[in-house]
């Protein structure tokens, strides 16, 4: 007995289609802002910079295109003398962000100095920019300023407003005052005085990860600067962590991901038959074929095609999750609408409930280290408690099914049924709404992955399958299994499990988020390709019967005992048939 029949599926594609369509229309959130404080520099943080003796500046020449500051091109110009030997450093508040909310901005806070300006002083050296002064042992900066180019290098992530102290790449703020909205750049100028406070605005505009730039010029003489006959004195990075709103829809979605998953455990569980289960041990060759596709092959599949495709290494860790939990019920009902052999498909989420709990700590574990080695510690303890609740409800069904056969039908028809219907509604219209994120912005490399990984897996199980000489049903179950994967327990592992950094379960999110529409997708597509193999081997039938010449014996020769058949000429006459018009051929043996 499947748990969700085809009219559940029907409603479940006609109501993704329509879901996706209001989601390609919806638009980006508007930008709100708000006044934020100045910080005290007394608690600045020291950011390491390069000498501008040992390394290469990074911007150090002539602008071929303002407004595109991924395009410059440079031209090496010499220091002037008084910058010749200077060690700058850059002073940063807060050192990094890691929690600017999509939407909001911050002001960062930042100091540049520089230690050797004294013995410039008293050699009598003048500053292009001004005259330095000196009170007793204490220098004057005042009269020392210079421009410094701030470029956000994600301008789709993060950034630059515009206030009346800075200039863009072409238009100074101040012409832009009358705008409602704020104003925002990817390539800013500010003049700055050394050893005083200085500050710029941050916007951040989607989720991610996002670099900044600031770079200490030579000179304060903004056209010089804007066409690039400048050198750079000082270079420093700061990074930026943008990230969603926490909202309670968040909480709730994550929490009925985690219920769907134990209830659907728990239906298979009820529907299946320990009866069932000791026949399909007569054929243990497609059991072991079917643990080690699902077990060993696509986990490593799964691993290659993360390390292949340029992805985050938040999203390639997902996949990898994704790849080590296979089973669910979608693998169930497939296997029930099309035909193949159901005792081996409840045989293989028997195994794989039990599997899982130490195969896919294991993988994790092993193959995670390439994603997270140097900074972050995998939650294998979180994920183990999740992937025993998939067990204990499982158990649970199968304990009812074999003592109170009723009951279980019971469940299945007026609880289980009912809920896996709604929720399929619900995740579809509802579940798409609250991880926007992952439609907003569409990571193609993300969705190739998650098309690739159930496919791979499908065609990789159906050829073991033939290798090993299984029947065509075993095959489509070993497969349809194979690529059938528990996405929403792995869903809830990793929100849980990561939830000290949002933007790691965020993004370890898409790929699982993703594979909840590519599988369907896949099964759809493998079923408008049988029906098309169905007609066209019906219209080959029929035009072989066609073309089929009916014979009509109107005589022969019997054999009798210990007689040899003596061969005879044939005469072929043609008959025509008056009533139908229709034109026949008789044989006749003689």
């Amino acid at each position: 007995m499947p748990i969700i029949d085809c009219r559940v599926l029907l409603v479940v594609a006609l109501t993704t289609l329509l879901c996706f369509k209001c989601a390609s229309q919806q638009m980006a959130p508007n930008v709100s802002y708000s006044e934020t404080n100045d910080t005290s520099l007394s608690n600045m943080t020291l950011v390491p910079l390069r000498s501008n003796s040992n390394s290469s500046p990074k911007y150090n020449g002539t602008v071929s295109n303002i407004s595109s500051p991924d395009s410059l091109t440079f031209q090496h110009l010499p220091h002037s003398p008084i910058w010749q030997n200077e060690t700058f450093r850059f002073f940063f508040n807060p050192l990094s962000i890691n929690d600017l909310v999509v939407a909001s901005n911050r002001t960062v806070d930042f100091n540049c100095t520089s230690n050797n300006i004294l013995q410039y002083v008293n050699n009598g050296t003048g500053s292009q920019s001004g005259n330095f002064s000196q009170t007793k042992d204490r220098l004057d900066f005042s009269n020392i300023s210079l421009i410094v180019v701030i470029q956000a290098h994600d301008r789709e992530i993060v950034g630059l407003l515009l206030t009346k102290d800075t200039h863009d790449g072409e238009t100074h703020k101040s012409e832009k005052m009358a705008e409602e909205q704020p104003v925002t750049s990817s390539l800013i100028y500010k003049s700055i005085q050394l050893n005083s406070a200085n500050n710029f605005t941050v916007l951040a505009m989607h989720m991610g990860y996002a670099t900044m730039s600031v770079t200490l010029t030579d000179t304060n003489d903004l056209e010089m600067v804007k066409q690039g006959a400048y050198q750079t004195l000082a270079h420093a990075e700061y990074d930026i962590q943008a990230t969603r709103a926490v909202r309670p829809s968040d909480f709730a979605f994550n929490c009925s991901a985690a219920a769907i998953a134990i209830l659907i455990s728990f239906g298979i569980g009820c529907v299946t038959d320990t009866d069932s289960l000791k026949k399909q041990l007569k054929f243990p060759v497609s059991l072991v074929v079917g643990f080690c596709c699902q077990f060993l092959i696509l986990p490593v599949l799964a691993f290659g095609i993360a390390m292949m495709l340029p992805l985050n290494n938040d999203v390639r860790f997902g996949l990898l999750c994704v790849a080590c939990v296979p089973g669910g019920g979608l693998g169930h009902v497939a296997v029930i609408l099309g035909d193949a052999d159901l005792p081996l498909s409840l045989a293989m989420n028997l195994i794989s409930i039990v599997a899982m709990l130490g195969t896919a700590p294991l993988w994790i574990f092993v193959l995670g280290q390439y994603f997270y080695r140097d900074h972050k510690v995998i939650p294998i303890y979180n994920f183990e408690i999740w992937l025993a609740s998939t067990f204990f409800a499982y158990t649970a069904g199968l304990v009812i099914n074999r003592f109170k056969p009723a009951v279980a039908d019971g469940l299945l028809t007026w609880i289980i049924k009912p809920l896996m219907l709604l929720a399929s509604i619900l995740y579809i219209t509802l579940g798409v709404y609250i991880n926007m994120y992952v439609f907003d912005r569409i990571n193609e490399y993300a969705v190739l992955s998650a098309f690739l990984l159930p496919l791979s897996g499908f065609t990789v199980a159906y050829i073991t399958g033939k290798i090993f000489r299984q029947k065509d049903s075993f095959c489509k179950s070993m497969a349809l299994e194979t690529s059938s994967l528990n996405v929403l327990i792995v869903l809830a592992a990793i929100r849980f499990s990561l939830a000290s950094n949002k933007n790691s379960a965020d993004f370890a999110s898409v790929v699982p988020l993703w594979v909840m529409f590519t599988i369907p997708g896949i099964y759809v597509l493998l079923a408008i390709l049988r029906f098309f193999k169905g007609c066209i081997g019906n219209f080959l039938e029929s035009r072989k019967q066609q073309q089929f010449r009916h014979f009509s014996i109107a005589s022969g020769i019997v054999n009798q005992a210990n007689m040899a058949a003596l061969s005879a000429p044939l005469f072929v006459t043609e008959v025509t048939d008056d009533d139908q018009g229709s034109v026949s051929e008789k044989i006749t043996v003689l």
